[in-house]
């Protein structure tokens, strides 16, 4: 992997979450010293993430953390990112990793059986708790540094590691830190039973 796009916003209702995602991705790239582009862009507009994603023709990630619906990708004010238009046009050979509730859908679908070589995304809401926000960051951009360590890992392997990622969170809030655990424990499980992978044309897990 060459380069990675990483797109997130502002959000008035999840305060910087999204860009907490962004920030522990770049953190990551830099302490695990992978050799790879950043492209980061912070509440960049739909034509401004086309122009970058034109750069690229293959070895490319494309991340972006924002708000979704079943076929779009949206920021905080309702404004299109990405929409299967774009899914047919657009990230070509990309691999595609979306922490936007709902946007595995229409949106995840299309983009599989058109360009894109990856898709990570989540069918449901993405549920976080403001009380525990590092711990959901975690959760949703875990499947992500798995593939910057190795884009080529199979996706059984792939949900293996996730789902063991997510039980082990759980198990640590019911350890450590039962009270928490009554309430963030239902939201972890939910978001494990919500993601998707697309490729090759099946989907895991």
């Amino acid at each position: 992997m060459n380069n990675i796009v990483i797109v997130s916003y502002d959000c008035t209702e999840l305060s910087d979450y999204f860009k907490k995602c962004n920030e522990d991705i770049k953190t990551f790239i830099s302490y695990k010293n992978i050799t790879i582009n950043i492209d980061c862009n912070h509440n960049s507009d739909r034509n401004t993430i086309h122009k970058n994603i034109n750069k690229y023709t293959d070895n490319y990630i494309v991340s972006i953390f924002a708000h979704g619906c079943d076929d779009r990708i949206v920021d905080n004010d309702e404004n299109i990112l990405i929409n299967t238009d774009d899914a047919i046009i657009y990230y070509n050979n990309a691999i595609v990793y979306s922490g936007a509730c709902l946007s595995a859908n229409e949106l995840g679908t299309t983009m599989h059986s058109n360009n894109c070589k990856l898709f990570y995304g989540y069918t449901k809401k993405f549920y976080l708790s403001p009380f525990s926000n590092d711990t959901f960051v975690e959760l949703n951009n875990f499947a992500l540094k798995e593939l910057l360590i190795n884009e080529n890992i199979e996706p059984k392997e792939l949900c293996e590691k996730i789902d063991k990622f997510f039980n082990d969170k759980i198990e640590y809030f019911s350890n450590h830190e039962p009270i928490s655990a009554l309430f963030i424990n239902p939201m972890i499980m939910h978001n494990k039973e919500s993601y998707v992978i697309y490729k090759n044309r099946k989907n895991y897990p």
